[in-house]
């Protein structure tokens, strides 16, 4: 787990506590416990080994806290929730108040009987038959023969094992083992049950059983329930209280909606303790977010996204198509200067078959040339066939016959060069941008303007490293201008000047991270310093730095409607300040927002967030009304991004 995940309580959780008169019965009662492991900080390999260090008194252990002062009270007829990540001390909690380990500081009273369903299965024997471990496990539990034998039927339906009763267990799969240690463990109606991830074992069905069970032990018997899951939707669902531990630290307690909201948008998540003060006090803004300020554009996954963007942008029938890979980035941003060029859509594809949502697109779009980016074993022969069977027989397939990105850039330039003449077209710019892998976040902000301007990209194989190919075509006079991304260790100064001896005049652009690198090529393609660039941040397409297949189509759609990329990362606190920051700076600039990708990429929280952000910003330069239940954002020229089609791609979202 990251270390720079924060620890620190969210909001004064005792008083809050105090605060709420509720007379229910106490049924456990966790003061301060903190659990600590020993743990051997040397590995020992045997039990000679361990002797001898003993002996040698060079056995040496370190302190591991699972649990440090930790406190909270569960009353009768709660459903109370533990969310936490891996590692961060819920199922020790349980444990504690199960009975199986004792705090090592604290104390843990429980007021009533506790069927724990901690580890479905342990017990089991698994050379017996199904029916003599159910009597087996049930006495482990403490029930009586005579119980088991009163309940065997109820259990056997339960579990749904009647035709394997007498059949040894090792032959059972897991989920049939949960099903029938499920069944015993809540054959009766407990005051106390403890519940640890027993939700998410076994298939969908059985695990629809299971929840529908303890439901029914909530209502009908009004049992207590503790439940850890990682399944933030589900506590939601069933749990009226949680905590939130963080490596054993409580970080916020309270009703399930709240701690749930909180923990989907900060729990671990890296970030800076002033980065998750600031998105946290975003997250809990009443500000409301008018209807059209946000929208997004997504299909059940990349290949659908970037079919989704190619229809927003409206290309023309019979002419190019780019077919890249989704594996497969950096070819992607190479291309953008000829999607540009050729006006063609970047569509992507899997490695060994053509998703059927792109060629219905590309049998739409009836092309008469596409262009193949990648050899065989990045796109295969068998999707090149299936896109030429998609387009008809007219269609030619070209294919830039490379697997080695900074040669595939180099023969996309010459690929260029010879369609635009082809074709009768506008060549590549002047100007050329020289890039190490590192910066494809700056690469994906410049995506626009490559596409106006036909710009081409040239990558450095390593470090501070320039092969002499490349060198050769960025200096061989079809430029005048240069932009390196990245510092000397990217680009040396070295290849900067002989580039200056050649006429080709150069500049850097520097970030400290993507976001920052982002912000200021937005500042300069949007100054109008850079010629031709007509970009505004009326609108900004949000996309993640991490999973930019998004982002690959997204360039030409940007370009056409004068738009600016936002980066983002959803899982990194330092890049969502950095965001909300910028919104708010822009000072009521930012009039919309669209969000590449399904809900995977940004969720509904993500969004609602910057969304605020906006709202703020343009209520704050007088261009909303804060008072205005319906207050819309100002208008902008464009409606693009206010149709009904934006609209529609919300609903395409699976949250």
């Amino acid at each position: 787990m990251p270390e720079n995940i924060n620890t620190t309580p969210l909001g004064d959780i005792e008083r809050e506590l105090a605060a709420a008169v509720d007379d229910r019965p106490v049924m456990v009662d966790v003061d301060r416990v903190s659990m600590v492991f020993n743990m051997a900080s040397q590995q020992l390999n045997s039990l000679k080994e361990y002797a001898i260090a003993l002996a040698k008194r060079e056995l040496m252990f370190k302190e591991f806290r699972a649990l440090n002062g930790v406190s909270f009270t569960v009353r009768k007829g709660d459903v109370f929730g533990i969310l936490g990540t891996n590692g961060s001390g819920k199922s020790t909690m349980l444990k504690i108040i199960a009975g199986v380990l004792e705090p090592t500081e604290g104390t843990c009273t429980i007021n009533g009987s506790i069927a724990p369903l901690i580890e479905l299965g342990a017990g089991f024997d698994m050379e017996l038959t199904a029916r003599e471990n159910i009597f087996l496990n049930g006495a482990l539990l403490g029930y009586s023969k005579k119980f088991i034998q009163q309940h065997f039927d109820e259990i056997v339906d339960f579990a749904e094992v009647e035709k394997f009763l007498d059949m040894p267990m090792k032959n059972y799969s897991s989920g049939m083992v949960a099903r029938i240690a499920f069944a015993i463990a809540t054959v009766i109606v407990p005051e106390i049950l403890i519940v640890d991830e027993v939700l998410s074992v076994g298939d969908f069905m059985f695990q629809q059983k299971c929840e529908r069970r303890i439901t029914q032990l909530i209502k009908e018997h009004d049992v207590t329930v503790l439940i850890v899951s990682h399944n933030n939707d589900q506590i939601e669902r069933l749990c009226n209280k949680a905590i939130w531990i963080e490596k054993g630290h409580t970080r916020m307690m309270g009703s399930a909606a709240d701690v749930c909201r909180a923990y989907r948008v900060l729990g671990g998540h890296v970030g800076s303790a002033e980065s998750e003060a600031a998105v946290f006090s975003m997250l809990n803004s009443p500000t409301r977010v008018p209807e059209g300020l946000v929208s997004s554009v997504a299909g059940e996954n990349r290949y659908g996204t970037a079919v989704k963007i190619a229809e927003k942008c409206k290309f023309t029938q019979g002419g190019s198509i780019i077919l890249a890979s989704g594996d497969f980035s950096l070819p992607c941003m190479s291309a953008q200067g000829l999607s540009g060029m050729l006006d063609a859509p970047v569509l992507l594809s899997k490695n060994e078959s053509l998703p059927d949502v792109v060629a219905q697109e590309i049998a739409s779009l009836a092309p008469r040339r596409i262009v193949v980016l990648g050899g065989e074993d990045v796109l295969s022969s068998e999707v090149a066939e299936q896109a030429a069977d998609a387009a008809g027989d007219r269609c030619a397939i070209c294919r830039i016959n490379c697997n080695e990105s900074v040669e595939l850039a180099r023969l996309i330039f010459d690929f260029g060069k010879h369609a635009a003449e082809e074709d009768g077209v506008s060549g590549w710019s002047k100007l050329a941008i020289i890039a190490h892998h590192d910066c494809l976040g700056d690469l994906i902000t410049l995506s626009p303007l490559l596409f106006n301007q036909h710009i081409p990209v040239f990558y450095i194989r390593e470090l501070g490293v320039i092969d002499d190919v490349t060198a050769a075509s960025i200096q061989g006079g079809d430029f005048t201008d240069l932009i390196a991304l990245g510092v000397d260790k990217h680009i040396p100064d070295t290849f900067l000047a002989a580039c200056a001896e050649h006429g080709v005049k150069s500049e850097r652009l520097i970030g400290k991270n993507p976001y920052d690198a982002n912000e200021k090529i937005n500042d300069l393609i949007t100054s109008g310093q850079v010629e031709g660039a007509r970009l505004t941040i009326d609108n900004l397409i949000v996309s993640s730095v991490w999973n930019p297949a998004d982002a690959f189509a997204a360039g030409a759609w940007a370009a056409k409607t004068d738009s600016a990329f936002l980066l983002e990362d959803p899982q990194n606190l330092d890049s969502v300040a950095h965001a909300i920051s910028y919104i708010k700076k822009k000072g009521g600039s930012v009039k919309h927002l669209t969000f590449l990708g399904d809900s995977s990429q940004f969720g509904r929280l993500d969004k609602e967030m910057l969304g605020k952000a906006v709202q703020e910003a343009l209520v704050d330069a007088g261009l909303a009304d804060a008072g205005a239940k319906d207050a819309q954002p100002a208008k902008t020229e464009r409606t693009d991004f206010t149709s009904t089609d934006a609209a529609s791609a919300n609903t395409q979202e699976n949250e």
